[in-house]
């Protein structure tokens, strides 16, 4: 095959022969006996130049392939890290709002046991200092003192906070609502008889 052929056939195609492409134009010229400056080369140089086109789609075919999945994958996975993002943040305020649920229950209870406690720890201070200073030597009916109606008021208050907890708790089907029905009742029943007493 003449060298200018060859040479605009490595034009067309944008890279130098390769031994094996070589080795195929000269076996076609030798079974057919087409001599170099034949015109029938230039039917054969578009003929070779289609079929390494084919040859060489497939592997444009993975390449383009390759780098679509890349970006697909890159693009997934950077959702995925911002959906667990999201998920995280979105538990620890969950857990937050859980948390603060759960603490000022408690902070009701213990307040309302602690209040309770220094109602009646000051309720016997004023009974004691009232004693001294009005040399009394029976003891004073300290429920029927203002902190009486306080002290009913304030363990029927927390009976029923306590309810409300046995019920959702029920309602839930929750075991533990039992001991708020307990500690419900065992709040409840004194205020009345403290009611009745500071009352009367």
């Amino acid at each position: 095959m003449d060298p200018e052929k060859i040479s605009r056939f490595e034009n067309l195609l944008g890279r130098a022969l390769r031994p094996e492409e070589k080795e195929r134009l000269e076996r076609i010229q030798n079974c057919l006996g087409i001599r170099s400056s034949d015109a029938l080369w230039d039917i054969i140089t578009a003929l070779e130049y289609q079929r390494t086109y084919y040859e060489d789609m497939p592997a444009k075919i993975r390449e383009s392939t390759a780098d679509i999945l890349k970006d697909f994958s890159s693009a997934t996975e950077k959702k995925v890290t911002d959906a667990h993002s999201r998920l995280a943040e979105h538990v620890v305020q969950q857990a937050q709002a859980l948390s603060l649920k759960i603490h000022v229950r408690d902070w009701m209870i213990w307040g309302s046991f602690v209040l309770f406690l220094h109602l009646v720890y000051g309720s016997l201070l004023l009974w004691a200092g009232y004693g001294i200073a009005a040399g009394l030597t029976r003891i004073p009916p300290v429920l029927q003192m203002p902190v009486g109606v306080v002290l009913a008021v304030l363990s029927l208050s927390t009976g029923l906070f306590l309810g409300v907890l046995a019920a959702k708790n029920f309602a839930q089907e929750n075991t533990i609502w039992r001991k708020f029905a307990l500690a419900s009742a065992v709040c409840i029943a004194p205020s009345g008889v403290l009611a009745a007493y500071a009352l009367i």
